[in-house]
């Protein structure tokens, strides 16, 4: 009984140990920070959704300012007020004389072979460059035909009874005389006529004549006469210089034995006049072509007949009448713009000093200082404004102006005494004398040009 009860009672102490343990085990578990439930609430934590949001609204206000202020001064270069205007053309239809001479568009060059671009067609363009100038070259007559009939917008020609009825017949606008110089009578060296330095034009085309008919005691068969008949402004001139005479220009054309028409440009006659027969011919040129032919070599006439009133050249620019329709699609702008530059001081300076660098004198005198009192002159004044003035009544009258009133269109400042300009730099600083031509073995002519020099920057009118 003895051993039972000493089982059981070990028995009882085991199992009251085991109790004990499991109890302690279960003890200690509740009590440690388990490994496994802490994983679980760290994602339902409030802190993140917290650190999202809070970096969302900072990058969203952070860029914001930073990209307003930056266009601004990408914006404030601002080229796009001025664009330039879009590109076009100017059709100028001139004279062969101006064509012959390069000034319109031949660029002179310096000694070294380097081209000047100092003719008009250059300069005007550097100035303007969404212009181009195109010159369409004819005598006088032919071009006022061809503005007429829309083909030019312009017009710069030399022959004022001839630019008259352009304007009063509704086609022109804005006339400007912008340049001048002098017709000469050339001929053979021997000069078989003997009018050498006479100083009357009329009595020098009767000794040419009587030297032509073989009843009169001065008749000599060497006496050739070169006529252009083309309705040039030189043909014009021509024509009235015969007339004063007392000639019949229609009678002298059918003595062929001795009176030569051409039909051609002033280069074409002089060297027809040049080459003709055992010595050459007569004929009247206008001063800038004769120079530039005889300077290069191409003929060898001599200026016989010079410097007088009878023989005054003066060139004008005249603009197409928009106001006509058949006239409507021109380019008034351009044209305006390119007689606004032909009168400046720059485009005078252009005028006066061509020539300078080939011929070594200018070809061509600006007019505008004369008109505007800056050159006095008042024998050559007299003489310019009773060959090309205008007056109310639509006569060629000292009394008038370079354009009546009744002919001025959307003109601006064009007509002002004087005014400023865009063109800097320029002034007009010189004198005009009647001109004293002296020829020797090269006609280094005394053209008393005028010649202006930088300074100011004005245009002028009459």
């Amino acid at each position: 009984m003895k051993t039972a009860a000493s089982i059981a009672a070990l028995v009882l102490i085991v199992v009251i140990v085991g109790a004990i343990g499991s109890y302690a085990y279960l003890q200690s578990t509740q009590n440690q920070p388990s490994a496994s439930p802490t994983p679980t609430p760290a994602p339902s934590a409030s802190p993140s959704p917290t650190a999202t949001a809070s970096p969302s609204p900072t990058a969203t206000a952070s860029p914001s300012p930073t990209a307003t202020a930056s266009p601004s001064p990408t914006a404030s270069p601002s080229p796009s007020p001025t664009p330039m205007p879009s590109p076009t053309t100017l059709k100028v239809a001139s004279t062969t004389s101006l064509k012959d001479t390069g000034l319109e568009d031949v660029s002179e060059a310096y000694s070294n072979g380097t081209q000047a671009k100092n003719d008009l067609k250059d300069m005007f363009q550097a100035k303007y460059p969404w212009i181009t100038v195109s010159f369409l070259y004819y005598g006088t007559g032919p071009a006022i035909a061809a503005a007429q009939r829309g083909d030019a917008d312009m017009i710069l020609v030399h022959s004022p009874s001839q630019e008259l009825p352009f304007l009063t017949g509704g086609y022109g606008v804005d006339r400007k005389t912008v340049a001048y110089n002098f017709f000469v009578i050339v001929g053979p060296a021997s000069d078989p006529a003997g009018i050498n330095g006479m100083s009357n034009v009329s009595l020098a085309l009767q000794k040419i004549y009587n030297s032509t008919q073989p009843s009169n005691p001065q008749y000599n068969s060497s006496v050739l006469w070169f006529s252009r008949n083309d309705a040039s402004g030189t043909a014009t001139k021509e024509i009235s210089l015969w007339t004063s005479a007392g000639f019949t220009y229609s009678q002298l054309i059918t003595q062929t034995s001795w009176f030569k028409v051409t039909g051609a440009g002033m280069g074409p006659t002089l060297l027809s006049a040049n080459y003709y027969g055992s010595i050459g011919g007569y004929t009247i040129s206008d001063m800038g072509t004769y120079l530039a032919y005889y300077n290069k070599g191409d003929i060898q006439l001599k200026i016989q007949v010079q410097a007088q009133q009878s023989l005054l050249n003066v060139y004008s620019a005249i603009i197409d009448n928009p106001q006509n329709t058949a006239l409507a699609s021109t380019n008034f702008n351009a044209s305006l713009l390119f007689v606004n530059y032909l009168v400046s001081d720059e485009g005078q300076s252009v005028i006066g000093n061509y020539g300078k660098l080939a011929y070594g004198q200018s070809l061509f005198t600006p007019l505008v200082p004369l008109l505007n009192g800056s050159v006095t002159n008042d024998t050559m004044l007299g003489w310019v404004k009773g060959y090309a003035f205008i007056n109310s009544t639509n006569q060629i009258n000292a009394g008038g102006t370079e354009c009546p009133a009744a002919f001025r269109y959307n003109a601006g400042n064009l007509y002002s005494a004087s005014y400023d300009t865009v063109v800097a730099n320029f002034n007009v600083n010189t004198s005009i004398s009647t001109p004293n031509y002296i020829v020797t073995n090269k006609p280094k002519l005394n053209l008393a040009q005028a010649t202006p020099t930088p300074s100011s920057s004005k245009i002028y009118s009459a």
